[in-house]
Order: C-alpha cells, then structure tokens, then sequence
C-alpha cells in the first residue's frame, strides 16, 4: 500500500525565526502606517516562513487589519546589535559535484526490462497488491498494475525490503505494521500485504558525453557542465548558510527579549493568514480542511494548537522586528520606496502604480520598507562564526 504521506502544512518550519526574506512582497498587506504598527512582513520566500496567500487566491477566512501599536508596550528589546552565532560552514567537494551530475543523468535514464534476476533496490517493479487487516481489505489498501521504485521509500516500511528477493510471477506475503505516525484509521496496525510481481526493470543511465552535454543542458562542454553544476551547488550553500544564519540571530533576539504579551490583531491577522494556507493546501489535495487534518492525524482540537502556536511564534517576530525599527527610528527614504513599487508591482503582475495601490496602500508598503530596513540590520550587525560541518 501506498504510504500516505503525512502532510506537511507548509509553513516554512525550518525558517520560522528567519524574519524576512531579500524581498519582502506579500507582506503588510494588512497593517496600518506610522510609527507605532507592525508593518509586518511575511513574504513568499522561504526565509520568512511566509503566510500571505498568493494574490487572487480564493481564502475562506477574512484577513484581519492589524491595528497601531507601540511595540515597546509590549516587549523590551534584548541585545540585537552583534549578536554572536555559530552557522555551519558548507563547502562543495568534487564527489557533492559528481552525485549531482548522476541526479541530473538520471532524470533521463531509461527503463530496461529484466527477465534473468530478481528483484534488487533500485529496481522499478510492476506490481498487482491487496491488503488485509483482520482478514479484512481496506479502503486505499490494494491496487493492481502499480509501479514502484524499489528503495523509494514510497510504501510503509518494510514494504519494498520485503520484496527483494522475489522472482516474476512470485506471489510474497508481507506482515506488516503501520506506522504510529500514520493515518488516525490504520496508525500502529498489523497489516498483511499479499503481492505480486508482474515485471522488473532497471534504471539505464545515459552515459556523460560531450554530445550528451550539448543535447541536454546549457553547456558546451563537460568541463563547463561541472563548473556550472559546482557554481549552483556553492550558491545553494551559501543560501542554507545565510537562512541558518538568520534563523539563529532571530532566535537569540527573541529569546534575550522579554516579551509581556502580544498584540491581538497581530495574532489574529497570523491566525487567519496560516488557516486560509492551509485550507488552499487541502483544496490542492482535493480535501475538505476536516478531511486534511484527519489525514494528518491531528483532531480538531490539535490542529486549533498548531495554529495557534505558530501565530504566536510569528507575531513575536514580527514584534521584536517592529521594536527595533522603532528604537532605531527607521523611516523609509523616496529612493526605498521607489523601489518597492517596481517589486511590488511585479509581485501583483500590474503594470501601473495605480494599479498597485488599488491592491496595497502606500503606507503599507512603506511598512514593509521599515520592516526589512530592520530585519537586515539585525542580520547584517551579528558576528558569525564558522563551525565545520560534521561527517
């Protein structure tokens, strides 16, 4: 049976204390000008743990504003002028080149039957399966003519292991357990799959040439096409190094500020932002936002907790980047805001300021202006230092 996936809600888990991305697009969308708002900003981007919807994306909650405050009402400030932090040093090594250019060769392999062996990981195998707890089938447990990548991990564990071995035309019984992680219906019971294979196939490479280059990247030569392969590789790096950065310094400031409480309509307005995500991630699926959050486990109750917890993870950021742009008296210069226009204008795909603003109000982006203004001057004012990556 097909491991269902547990659904991940996407809201940028990893980046949560990353604050704000290089650009901030979406956010703002709905706080108010002045000194004492939040202008809070939650792009897109991975590095701001993004909840602002896609412009022109159905949401079943309304947005909230959120209302002037003074952040010093609510938080006094830790340090967050050289906050000290250690971010892991990433290098790219010849063999990080060579597994990229075998992922890249890969994606064009083609698919050779095998008829004089059984089957081993890596193989891909056609397969007829039914599954049965207490004797019974199940609803989803059974499915004819399916292929599967041995090794993909795309079953439950032990599914793909348990076949291993077997022959065409073999018929395999695999007692299993579903894991405690699983679907609220089957999570943590026994399981027994009877399987049949169909037909083996293997994985054939295409072989790296010169020829092979030209006809399937952008490069001329081998020698180019590992250069390119290694310039990305160190570009990703160093995107990971600055994202960890970040969420590092983030974290220190928070957790060196002393927070009172937060303001309300900062909660409310993240509070809606990640319910209308996720109900859009569940309509992706398919899914009722009821249906959703049974997939994935939770209850009612559980899934009000989630939400709930990363609004209030995200209002704090939000909280301790307001107080430093309001301790440090950060206005947005005509230049800034300029600029912010044109980005904001492609991010909403109008080709006229006024068609801009009938979207976002110019206070508003001036907020995000002060917001990312304060953002970067935390990040930019830590000292890092490099560790070495463990093996």
């Amino acid at each position: 049976m097909k491991k269902k996936v547990l659904l991940v809600m996407g809201l940028c888990l990893l980046m949560l204390a990353g604050g704000c991305a290089k650009k901030d697009l979406a956010g703002s969308a709905n706080s108010t000008s002045g000194t004492s708002n939040t202008g809070t900003t939650s792009d897109s981007t991975a590095t701001s743990g993004a909840a602002t919807p896609t412009p022109g994306a159905s949401t079943t909650t309304e947005i909230p504003k959120i209302e002037k405050y003074t952040a010093a009402d609510y938080v006094t400030l830790g340090q967050y002028k050289g906050v000290e932090v250690t971010v892991t040093q990433l290098e790219v090594t010849d063999t990080d080149v060579d597994n990229k250019i075998q992922e890249d060769l890969k994606t064009n392999a083609t698919q050779e039957k095998v008829t004089d062996r059984a089957v081993q990981s890596g193989d891909t195998v056609n397969i007829d399966y039914e599954g049965l707890i207490d004797g019974k089938t199940f609803d989803g447990g059974s499915a004819q003519g399916t292929d599967l990548e041995i090794g993909s991990g795309s079953f439950i564990p032990g599914f793909e292991d348990g076949l291993i071995g077997a022959t065409i035309g073999q018929k395999v019984t695999l007692n299993l357990t579903f894991p405690t992680n699983y679907s609220a219906d089957l999570a943590g019971k026994a399981v027994v799959f009877n399987v049949t294979i169909n037909s083996i196939s293997k994985a054939v490479l295409p072989e790296l040439t010169e020829d092979y280059v030209k006809k399937n990247t952008s490069y001329d030569s081998i020698a180019a096409y590992k250069a390119g392969v290694r310039k990305d590789l160190e570009d990703s790096n160093k995107t990971t190094m600055d994202n960890e950065k970040a969420k590092n310094v983030m974290t220190k400031v928070i957790d060196s500020s002393t927070i009172s409480s937060l303001p309300q309509t900062l909660l409310d307005y993240y509070d809606a932002q990640l319910r209308n995500q996720v109900e859009q991630q569940a309509a992706a699926y398919g899914m009722d936002i009821a249906t959703y959050i049974y997939q994935n486990g939770m209850t009612q109750a559980d899934y009000d907790s989630y939400i709930k917890g990363y609004s209030e993870a995200y209002a704090k950021r939000d909280l301790i980047i307001t107080a430093v742009a309001q301790a440090e008296k950060m206005e947005a210069t005509t230049d800034e805001y300029d600029k912010a226009i044109t980005d904001y204008m492609s991010y909403y795909n109008v080709t006229t300021k006024d068609d801009l603003l009938k979207q976002i109000t110019e206070d508003e982006i001036k907020d995000s202006v002060v917001m990312q203004k304060a953002y970067n001057y935390i990040i930019d004012n830590a000292v890092v230092t490099a560790t070495a990556a463990s093996n």
